[in-house]
């Protein structure tokens, strides 16, 4: 464990994505240039301006190593094609995109979360890019389908996906190890019991950090053959597998592997000093966790398979995605950039480093990058198990506001798994029917 003490002696803090990527600073954020159109389908405008060298913005959030990153894939396509695509860092993207909006002054195409894309585009401000790819010959089949269904709103399609951004389970090997266990573990079960054997080696505090647990209910319900919606989508769908998701996670707090209370020494993380033998976060946090990898012996699970009948492991995921503002006063090369950028195998490949997860484009899916990679290999087998977040108003709120609380309620002990699902259910269903203007 001297490795882990090295560790801790540097007060390590990490974040996911978002975070670790070095955000640009308001002096290296400029606006775009040059006044755009009022209207909302522009994919024919922009050819003259752009062959006379008008500057074509790409925002995006990150500046320093990944900025540069990214600039290799905008210089190879100015290369290719003669344009002059230019990344600007633009760190409070959702507020400066509305504020460019009302100014008529948006960039030409964004990097963006592909959560957000739906509400964006159903509010008019995102352009649809169904006939571009038509005519390029670019299907959207060639990519992930969750990832492209998250992207489309009434059978138009409104960006192409950057990666596969999905939750799962960091194990830390050098532990289990000492714990007599040779292999990551798959199923829940698995989980639990090197959870449990992980809590007698030499520093551990926590066998599995289920601080984030509560907001990833869904994602469990998913790896337990569970759908978290009924099928109108009206109503939450919190049966029976839903009962055991509960069921299994106050087992877990009743063995002993993870209390509320814990904290990691310093400030610092837990999972890198040590503390903790298996943590939950996205694969987007590979970013900061390898630069660890030669102190730390560890590798990435998906959320794993859980106990009902049909089970699988997998769970949700997300994307980075490219869109286009609908104001775009260079949408025809800004869609000529997305192609160039996201639907090559190459360039692909190259995102998967900047944003992190696995590639959306199936063409690459596979790749030795992703088969050899010793933290991602694992997931490859359950990579079509996952499914985006559904689109259903106030879906993506039901863990933060109704699950979540209730969840940590019954981590506490002050409820049991059958009246905190009680909650769940109540407040969950009020919630939707809020989001639809019922109540």
């Amino acid at each position: 464990m001297k490795k882990m003490k090295k560790l801790l002696s540097a007060g390590i803090c990490l974040m996911p994505l978002v975070g670790t990527l070095a955000g640009c600073e308001d002096n290296k954020t400029t606006d775009p240039t040059g006044s755009s159109d009022t209207g909302t389908e522009n994919s024919e405008t922009g050819g003259s301006a752009e062959q006379n060298g008008e500057e074509v913005i790409f925002w995006g959030y990150w500046d320093g190593d990944v900025e540069a990153q990214i600039n290799e894939i905008v210089t190879a396509f100015n290369e290719n094609t003669g344009s002059n695509v230019k990344y600007v860092c633009q760190a409070d993207m959702m507020n400066a995109f509305q504020a460019a909006a009302i100014a008529g002054d948006v960039p030409d195409v964004m990097l963006w979360d592909a959560t957000e894309v739906r509400r964006y585009a159903r509010l008019g401000q995102l352009l649809a890019i169904d006939d571009y790819l038509a005519s390029a010959g670019v299907a959207k089949e060639d990519f992930n389908d969750e990832s492209i269904r998250e992207l489309t709103v009434d059978g138009k399609l409104y960006g192409l996906p950057m990666n596969l951004d999905i939750w799962g389970v960091y194990v830390n090997m050098d532990i289990l190890r000492q714990a007599g266990i040779e292999e990551a573990p798959t199923t829940w079960d698995e989980v639990k019991e090197a959870a449990i054997a992980a809590m007698n080696v030499e520093g551990v505090q926590v066998g599995l950090n289920m601080k984030m647990a509560p907001y990833l209910f869904n994602s469990f319900l998913t790896a337990n053959a569970g759908q978290p919606l009924s099928d109108d989508g009206l109503t939450v769908n919190l049966d029976d597998k839903a009962l055991q998701v509960l069921e299994y996670f106050k087992e877990l707090i009743d063995s002993g592997v993870y209390s509320t209370q814990y904290a990691a020494a310093g400030g610092a993380d837990g999972f890198l000093t040590g503390e903790e033998a298996m943590t939950l976060w996205p694969t987007s946090m590979l970013r900061s966790y390898k630069t660890y990898g030669e102190e730390i012996d560890f590798t990435f699970v998906p959320i794993p398979q859980g106990r009902a009948e049909g089970a699988q492991a997998g769970g949700t995921q997300t994307s980075w995605s490219l869109v286009i503002p609908a104001q775009a006063e260079h949408a025809q090369t800004a869609q000529e950039f997305i192609e160039f950028a996201l639907h090559n195998d190459e360039n692909s490949l190259k995102w998967c480093d900047i944003v992190g997860g696995f590639s959306a484009l199936k063409s690459v899916q596979n790749d030795e990058k992703f088969a050899n990679d010793k933290y991602l290999k694992n997931v490859l087998a359950d990579l079509d198990n996952h499914q985006i977040r559904s689109d259903v108003p106030g879906f993506i709120n039901l863990e933060g506001t109704c699950y979540g609380p209730e969840i940590e309620k019954m981590f506490e002990g002050t409820q049991s798994p059958e009246e905190t699902l009680a909650v769940m259910k109540t407040e969950g269903d009020k919630l939707l029917a809020q989001y639809r203007g019922d109540e």
